[in-house]
């Protein structure tokens, strides 16, 4: 049992790197999608809702913050 238990806590740095690094790629994805649709002449409005529509963490931030209560 401790054992398991100190192997997971020598691996929880390591995986708490991985996920910032999916996090950082997934910002600098939204920062580059922004970027491009500035670049092609379309409005600041139409590009922020865009961007806000099309963001990949959207969902898993919904599924994560939803009130357990409800489905």
């Amino acid at each position: 049992m401790s054992l398991g238990l100190f192997r997971f806590f020598l691996r929880l740095p390591m995986i708490a790197f991985r996920m910032a690094g999916l996090v950082r790629i997934t910002n600098r994805a939204k920062r580059h999608f922004r970027w491009a649709l500035l670049r092609e002449g379309l409005p600041g409005e139409v590009v922020e809702e865009l961007v806000g529509e099309l963001d990949p963490s959207a969902p898993l931030r919904e599924t994560l913050l939803r009130p357990s209560g409800r489905q």
